[in-house]
């Protein structure tokens, strides 16, 4: 969602403005609160560390996420209800694509920053699966997530590159790639009981 013209910068943009500008290991959260027009005591409440930086754009993103209104979900098979839910997701990234760019380019000399990015990235799953209304707990829906995550991953290397403002290709790869795992992410339709009454046909 855009901001207001007369809004205070957003501190949390602000951040992966300057990590796209400088680095994660430059990064000053005290000068990105300055640069925001705010206190440096605000970004200490709001972020307290670096780490917890990565923790506040998770937030954001599935707030995006989970922000879809349950009514256009309805009636959806369990693959477009995770689709729905992970292209809400993609599009909240975009503003802060220049800094993932470069972050995902430092996290290669950063093994912890990988490890902490994809423990995130297995909890927003765990709420893709319950807000479409999957399996999100036991063994059978860890495995369910890591084939989601590689589907989610996969997607991200073209959504790196898709600049179109409706993000086209990145629907596509998305698609694609959530039917390539959907034996082992359970998201195949439910069969029918044996014995259950057929749908009426539809009539003209």
């Amino acid at each position: 969602m855009a901001q207001a013209p007369d809004a205070p910068p957003d501190l949390l943009r602000v951040a992966f403005d300057m990590i796209a500008e400088e680095g994660w290991s430059r990064l000053s959260l005290v000068a990105a609160a300055r640069r925001a027009g705010v206190e440096p005591v605000t970004a200490y409440r709001e972020l307290r560390s670096k780490g917890a930086l990565l923790g506040a754009l998770t937030r954001r993103l599935d707030e995006a996420m989970l922000e879809l209104d349950e009514a256009e979900l309805a009636g959806l098979p369990p693959r477009d209800r995770v689709f729905e839910l992970m292209m809400r997701r993609l599009e909240a990234m975009v503003p802060f694509r220049p800094g993932l760019e470069r972050l995902a380019r430092d996290a290669g000399g950063d093994p912890c920053l990988v490890l902490a990015t994809a423990c995130r990235l297995d909890r927003s799953l765990a709420w893709v699966q319950d807000a479409a209304g999957l399996r999100s707990s036991g063994l059978r829906a860890r495995v369910a997530r890591q084939a989601l995550g590689a589907a989610y991953l996969q997607t991200l290397r073209v959504w790196r590159k898709d600049t179109a403002p409706d993000l086209g290709k990145t629907m596509v790869e998305l698609d694609k790639q959530l039917r390539r795992v959907q034996a082992f992410a359970g998201l195949r339709e439910p069969r029918s009981r044996p014995g259950a009454p057929e749908a009426a046909p539809e009539t003209a």
